[in-house]
């Protein structure tokens, strides 16, 4: 996942799931396709989810924004999404969720104008 402004064009940072253990997703890293960092951030202790979804925040920096993830705790049978700061990798917000989130949901967010323009396709 890359910040979806940028999507086409030469970008520094990408996200990517972190399968450990195979094959459920225990987190996700930030790596920095200029310096070769990576950081890691892990859901929690029991906590499998999906893929991470960037938001930009539009201040201009291309980290900038947030990083969501639907995530399951298997200990408490319970969903909650987590909202990461994409720039420091800091859990910024948890939602408990009141049904289950499967495993591998993927997620996005469109735009009112995006969809029309789709939609004239």
């Amino acid at each position: 996942m890359v910040n979806r402004n940028l999507l086409g064009k030469k970008t520094r940072f990408a996200y990517l799931a972190l399968t450990e253990p195979w094959p459920k997703v225990s987190g996700f890293v930030k790596v920095d396709l200029s310096t070769g960092d990576i950081q890691k951030y892990i859901y929690g202790d029991g906590k499998y989810g999906g893929e991470p979804l960037f938001l930009p925040s539009g201040d201009g920096e291309e980290d900038g924004g947030y990083i969501m993830v639907f995530v399951h705790d298997e200990e408490k049978v319970k969903s909650e999404l987590q909202i990461i700061n994409a720039v420091n990798m800091k859990l910024e917000a948890t939602v408990t969720l009141p049904s289950r989130v499967p495993y591998g949901f993927h997620g996005t967010f469109i735009s009112k104008e995006d969809l029309s323009k789709q939609a004239l396709c």
